[in-house]
């Protein structure tokens, strides 16, 4: 595709698609007002602020062109903020400076294998050629930067993937910068002492502090800053992962002149003549007309909250949890399926999927997401209602989920974790951190949080399942530890299985240990999204598609508003946050493209 992303300058004005430095900034911008009225016009007008959705507001705005951005929630960035913010680019600059052996073809051959019979050729195409472009559109003059992830395709074994170079992860990014816009960041899951983000090359050393002086240092020099930091924000300052992501191109718009409207959801689109103009919006109590004269683009983030859109949409993949931002709750399907917009459900899966546990208390319910501590290291095994296993517990944990659906959940519900107390002191269980931070798993077994027994038969018992099945399962599985191979699902093969192994079990295989020592534990997990797959339908531009696959003009979507290009598959780290960038870049493009074309129509009949 030609690129007008770096060139094209379509209006006169402050700008110019170069960046408006200010030494303050207030925490909230209204669009800019056209008379007297509640009417305001902008060119591009972007519902949603996660990373697709302010990506593509940064690209529109670098190119010169008036920017609204609208966010239903007082804070930005959806469920990016709450993630780590990886992305899935391949061959990107930062692969290229790294020397990685990949290539368009490679990447192709790749996906093609992973996935079969949904593989759509032009969107694969559009993702992968204009993948590095996009990103480096999106960082060339701005504040966002990207940095190599060490982390595997998912199923880098496969033929075309690769054991490094395609995933890459936000740069850290201190949120002082923002000033009072800091405020603004939604703030992440996992965080520590109330409010401190802990990236996962950090875990080590926060668990054992002591290990080195490299680490001791570390870790006093972190909270250090976070005790300054509490003195003047309500959380740490030192931003990773989507935090820091929506952080810095929160401060990129900032810059090129960009307005942000938080706590202002839309009721309702504008159409008229055949197109979208604009959108109705709510600010406090008081209702606004906003005039977009090149575009409205639907960022909202899919439906991950709405209980109707789930059942409705979800086929033999049903389930009631997320880790969705609240707020994510179908917004963007309900304003273009009012004016005649599709839903694409040509899916694999509706959504994309990690397992989860619930910690139940008298005050509050709780979802507790997969760990970076015990998820698929050696010692743990999945077993299913039969009591056997049933997965691979090292892969990824999108396919640990479409395991569940695929042997008997939600039929039956009974799915766990299983594990002895070594386990559990050396590496932790779901909320459960490794010994001293959990000094006793007492209470957490008398919430139901966990269930126990001395012996695994007694274990069986509590969970309902068949006492000699789990037996012939444990056992099977600490033979199978001992030879150093998993004959049944090739646990510790894959370069990302090696990822989650520890050495320190020993050499044959890093990713297998042994369950012997009582009292044994169980967790029980259920499959939540991470994000919805099921999206609207739309062209390689992210323009909106009706029943007879017609655009619906001057309507755009990205992100999880439009159906993934991956089709509800998850070939990697960062495929929801990268395609989300990519065709944010691709729907700027088409809207330029469309305002070039439709000037040299306007000069041709002059």
């Amino acid at each position: 595709m030609k690129s007008l992303i770096s060139s094209a300058n379509h209006r006169s004005g402050a700008g110019m698609g170069k960046p408006i430095r200010s030494s303050k900034q207030t925490t909230v911008a209204l669009p800019r007002r056209r008379g007297s009225d509640q009417t305001f016009e902008t060119d591009v007008l972007v519902i949603g602020s996660g990373a697709a959705g302010l990506s593509a507001a940064l690209y529109a705005a670098k190119n010169g062109l008036r920017v609204t951005v609208c966010e239903k929630s007082a804070r930005l960035g959806g469920t990016t903020a709450l993630s780590n913010g990886m992305i899935w680019v391949p061959c990107s600059r930062q692969a290229r400076s790294a020397n990685i052996d990949d290539s368009l073809a490679k990447a192709t051959t790749y996906l093609k294998h992973e996935l079969g019979d949904y593989y759509r050729e032009d969107f694969i195409e559009a993702y992968l050629v204009d993948g590095p472009a996009a990103l480096a559109a999106l960082e060339n003059g701005t504040e966002v930067k990207f940095t190599l992830a060490p982390t595997p395709d998912y199923h880098s074994s496969q033929v075309g993937g690769l054991d490094k170079g395609r995933a890459l992860s936000p740069a850290a990014y201190d949120g002082r910068l923002l000033g009072s816009d800091f405020d603004l960041i939604g703030d992440p899951i996992r965080v520590v002492l109330g409010g401190m983000m802990i990236s996962s090359g950090e875990v080590r050393s926060f668990l054992n502090p002591f290990q080195s002086f490299a680490s001791l240092k570390h870790v006093l020099r972190r909270l250090s800053r976070y005790a300054r930091d509490r003195l003047g924000y309500r959380r740490g300052t030192e931003l990773s992962g989507g935090s820091a992501l929506i952080a810095r191109l929160l401060k990129s718009l900032r810059n090129y002149g960009a307005e942000i409207w938080p706590a202002c959801p839309v009721i309702d689109l504008i159409k008229e003549g055949g197109r979208v103009t604009g959108a109705i919006l709510k600010q406090s109590k008081s209702e606004i007309r906003v005039r977009a004269l090149r575009g409205v683009i639907l960022a909202t983030g899919g439906f991950a909250h709405n209980a109707s859109l789930r059942t409705e949409l979800s086929g033999p993949h049903q389930h009631n949890e997320t880790l969705a931002h609240p707020d994510v709750t179908g917004d963007g399907i309900a304003l273009a399926t009012k004016l005649g917009g599709e839903v694409d459900k040509d899916v694999a899966s509706a959504g994309f999927w990690t397992p989860v546990s619930i910690l139940n208390t008298a005050s509050s319910s709780q979802i507790v997401p997969y760990g970076w501590l015990d998820r698929g290291r050696p010692g743990v095994i999945a077993v299913g209602p039969n009591g056997g296993r049933f997965v691979n517990e090292s892969n990824s944990y999108h396919d640990i989920c479409l395991a569940m659906f695929a042997n008997g959940y939600p039929a039956d519900k009974r799915f766990y974790f299983i594990c002895d107390q070594d386990f559990v002191r050396l590496r932790g269980m779901g909320h459960l951190l490794p010994w001293p931070w959990t000094m006793s798993v007492g209470r957490y077994a008398r919430l139901g949080y966990i269930k126990r027994g001395r012996t695994i038969a007694e274990l069986a018992k509590e969970l309902g399942i068949d006492p000699d099945a789990l037996q012939k399962t444990v056992e099977e599985h600490n033979a199978h530890a001992a030879e150093g191979r998993d004959p049944l699902f090739q646990r510790g093969e894959s370069a990302f299985n090696r990822t989650l192994g520890d050495p320190a079990v020993g050499r044959k295989n890093p990713n297998l240990g042994p369950i012997k020592n009582g009292p044994f534990i169980a967790l029980p997990i259920v499959p939540a999204t991470l994000g919805t797959a099921i999206g609207l339908a739309t062209d390689t531009y992210g323009r909106v598609l009706d029943a007879e696959r017609k655009p619906i003009a001057g309507l755009y979507a990205c992100g999880n508003d439009m159906t993934s290009p991956m089709r509800g598959i998850y070939p990697g780290a960062g495929i929801t946050i990268g395609p989300g960038i990519v065709f944010a870049y691709r729907v700027v493009n088409g809207i330029l493209l469309a305002a070039h074309d439709a000037q040299k129509a306007l000069a041709s009949g002059a």
